[in-house]
């Protein structure tokens, strides 16, 4: 029988009390009980931090949770790294990155930790995630293409129709659901801060396999994810999104590969850029975003784009 090891459950907030609250309370049909919720807020500006703090005060949610304020807007790795410092600090065993724009099946937490039981050179593992609502899959693994030096997720768009449904070791595992070990922690340290948005996640489990430990994909966990809804308030062509995957897949690269990689990749990000560029009608926005994103990478100018 498993013993239940204590579980931290890192959610971020953003600008984003529906989300969160929906999956704060998907959290409270879990049927893995031993863990605490830790809710960074990441400098909030629409009082949902107040709201959910409101919430749980007034017994609206069945689940421990510790709230935490930044009180600056830190990025995705910045504000996740200021609770794996509490929860690393407190002995946590195991500490699961958990998107706030996603909601949990009852058993997305159990799998997760009987992977990492079942063997001590597990260092991270992941969720099948399905498009919110949907039954299309979003992410099944991470392949990173090593001759170009990019991730891409394992059957994204597909139906979730009797496929992608065995325990596989993979490249990278999404922080939109990610459970690592203490002990990779305590080797690779926390995330990179520098890319602010993208690609950190991508970062840690490459650090975490350089170490020897092997990152696993468990479909038997599983999440929906509202794709993109921190990020973006509609539909349009998101450029500082666009920006982040450029330069972040650039530093990424001038981190952990070579210089031909580097040379293949910005080939492939000039001829995507061109593509991008005629699919939004000629936008001279996608041009200059593409641009910005290859000369920022190239200088090492990270952080955050609203304040380069």
């Amino acid at each position: 029988m498993l013993k239940k090891k204590k579980v931290a459950i890192i959610i971020l907030n953003w600008n984003s009390y529906n989300d969160t609250y929906e999956c704060l309370k998907s959290l409270e049909s879990l049927d893995y009980s031993n863990y605490q919720v830790f809710l960074v807020d990441n400098d909030s500006q629409d009082n949902s931090y107040y709201y959910l703090k409101k919430d749980y005060d007034e017994g609206n949610f069945c689940i421990p949770i510790t709230f935490i304020q930044t009180g600056a807007n830190l990025g995705f790795a910045g504000g996740n790294n200021v609770a794996i410092k509490k929860a690393y600090e407190q002995g946590y065993e195991y500490i699961w990155l958990l998107n706030n724009d996603t909601v949990v099946k009852s058993n997305a937490l159990t799998p997760l930790v009987e992977t990492m039981e079942s063997d001590n050179i597990v260092g991270i593992v992941g969720s099948k995630i399905l498009y919110y609502n949907t039954n299309k899959i979003w992410f099944a693994g991470g392949k990173i293409n090593n001759l170009i030096g990019t991730p891409k997720h394992i059957g994204i768009n597909e139906e979730d129709i009797n496929r992608h449904n065995s325990i596989k070791e993979v490249d990278y595992i999404t922080g939109c659901s990610l459970l690592i070990r203490r002990s990779v922690i305590e080797k690779i340290g926390l995330m990179d801060e520098h890319y602010f948005l993208y690609f950190e996640e991508t970062d840690w489990n490459i650090r975490a396999k350089q170490f020897g430990f092997k990152i696993l994909f468990n479909p038997q966990s599983i999440i929906w994810h509202k794709v993109s809804q921190s990020t973006s308030n509609n539909d349009s062509f998101n450029y500082i999104v666009y920006y982040y995957s450029i330069r972040n897949n650039i530093y990424l690269i001038k981190k952990y590969y070579s210089k031909q990689v580097l040379i293949s990749f910005l080939s492939f990000s000039f001829i995507r850029a061109i593509k991008t560029w005629i699919k939004n009608k000629c936008d001279l926005n996608i041009l200059k975003y593409s641009y910005l994103g290859i000369v920022d990478g190239m200088k090492k100018n990270m952080g955050n784009f609203n304040k380069r």
